[in-house]
């Protein structure tokens, strides 16, 4: 779909003649989908803007920042938000910071650390906006999900400007719920059957202490790239246990302690993953390493603020591991791996490799909520795996799920994967029809109330939020020029 000259012409005098474009040579670009037009707003009253003119027209429009995420119909109006990466304000004395869509995580976490500060990187990757919601590899210090949204700038479906919690009632960012409007409910919806539409414009973000050096002393290069040396009071292991059992006892024990700074449930193929760089590469250090281990593990940071608080925490560590017959793995105790994973675990580069390791596709089921049920249930999911395993659907990669504790253990994340040839259409369906019964029985078995099973099921036990989401995107897009709009009008 084309627009008219007359269409184009207003869009164009909000952002610039340099600010959009509708040459189907270019539209490609994104996506590869045929766009009616991209926008590049370049600050919140331009993007308000837009969003009203394409309500005066009747167009879908759909905003992307970093693009890693996101439904893209065709011959909608695509609102590409780069212009707008800028770090409002970092405030040290409250510990939070305020950024724009574009501000990609590690520029942020860059500024942090010059501050002896830190926030909550996503699993996605450094490279995704700082604005994300979801969790990563510091929940154990820095918390996760929503808990780490304070106020947020958001332009509705319809084009008004809405601040939330104290920004509703001052220029203050520190709070999400008050003393003005708290719809936190609204703003961070991740949930079937869609997402918030709408804009984000600003957030801000909390921030937490940073005990490590204010830049690493990275040598090499990407993806072959470590720490020149190990910063002082710091330390990177990997423990593995005889049981499911006794490692989770030492998580336990860690998280009562607090003295871990990072606590992630990596299993063997993971670890492989992060401290190679080509598949061949990994596959043999996925042979070796398995040999090494006794069973289910986890890799752990400490980091202390002192020699003496640093002296502590690594006793307590190693006295929580004995005590659980756990084993350190040897290969992690090497100064170059052990820089390898303390550097990726916090700049947050280790996902890739995890995530598209050699050959196949990846799926996984993860579930949030108390750490030993998720196990439980994870390890339910592994036994539901194990016919596919036989029947070469699946590749065993050497662990049926990791995890990590949240909040020193309060919450924890459990994900269980599989990698599979998505040509092969046989696994394909065994792949999908595994996780929909395994969502489903984290429903039913009450492990974790799972919302990407069927609706009709889990919709009515949660009181009916399905239901209740559709009418309120209803009411805040009666135009329908967001996706989620414009599929329930």
């Amino acid at each position: 779909m084309a627009l008219s000259k007359e269409v184009y012409k207003e869009f164009e005098c909000v952002v610039g003649e340099e600010n959009i474009c509708d040459d189907p040579a270019i539209m490609p670009a994104y996506y590869n989908n045929k766009f009616a037009a991209v926008i590049l707003p370049g600050n919140t009253a331009e993007v308000q803007a837009v969003v009203k003119l394409c309500n005066k027209h009747k167009l879908v429009f759909r905003p992307i920042c970093t693009g890693w995420s996101g439904m893209f119909p065709p011959d909608i109006i695509l609102l590409d938000l780069r212009r707008m990466n800028h770090i409002i304000e970092i405030n040290e004395k409250n510990m939070y910071a305020v950024v724009e869509p574009y501000v990609i995580s590690s520029q942020l976490q860059a500024e942090l650390f010059k501050r002896g500060l830190n926030f909550c990187i996503k699993g996605a990757g450094t490279n995704c906006t700082a604005m994300l919601r979801g969790h990563g590899h510091m929940d154990q210090t820095t918390s996760g999900d929503d808990r780490n949204h304070l106020a947020i700038e958001w332009i509705t479906p319809e084009g008004d400007i809405v601040r939330s919690g104290a920004l509703g009632s001052s220029d203050e960012w520190f709070c999400g719920d008050g003393p003005g409007p708290s719809i936190r409910s609204i703003l961070t919806s991740a949930v079937p059957p869609g997402v918030t539409p709408g804009v984000f414009t600003k957030a801000a973000v909390k921030l937490y202490h940073w005990p490590g050096p204010s830049a690493y002393p990275i040598e090499g290069v990407s993806p072959n790239y470590a720490l020149s040396e190990i910063p002082p009071n710091m330390m990177a292991r990997y423990y593995s246990f005889p049981s499911v059992e006794k490692m989770w006892q030492a998580e336990l024990a860690i998280g009562e302690s607090e003295i871990s700074f990072e606590l992630m449930g990596f299993n063997i193929s993971m670890v492989a993953a992060n401290i190679t760089t080509s598949n061949e590469e990994e596959e043999e250090t996925f042979n070796r390493l398995s040999k090494e281990v006794i069973g289910p593990g986890f890799f752990v940071i400490i980091a202390g603020n002192s020699a003496a608080d640093f002296a502590y925490k690594k006793k307590v560590l190693e006295k929580i591991v004995s005590e659980a017959d756990g084993k350190s793995l040897k290969a992690a105790e090497d100064p170059r791996i052990e820089g390898i994973l303390m550097c990726q675990c916090t700049r947050i580069s280790a996902s890739i490799r995890e995530t598209f390791r050699n050959g196949g596709a990846f799926n996984s089921i993860p579930i949030m909520g108390q750490r030993d049920l998720t196990i439980k249930w994870a390890i339910g999911a592994g036994k539901a795996k194990e016919p596919l395993i036989e029947k070469g659907y699946i590749v065993d990669d050497g662990g049926a799920f990791f995890g990590w504790g949240v909040e020193q253990g309060h919450l924890g994340k459990t994900e269980i994967f599989c990698k599979f040839d998505p040509q092969n259409a046989e696994a394909k369906a065994a792949v999908e029809a595994w996780q929909k019964q395994e969502n489903l029985r984290a429903f039913k078995e009450r492990y974790f109330a799972s919302t990407m099973g069927p609706q009709d099921e889990i919709g009515p036990a949660l009181c009916n939020y399905n239901q209740w989401w559709s009418k309120l995107v209803k009411a805040l897009d009666p135009n329908g020029v967001s996706p989620e709009g414009g599929a329930l009008v």
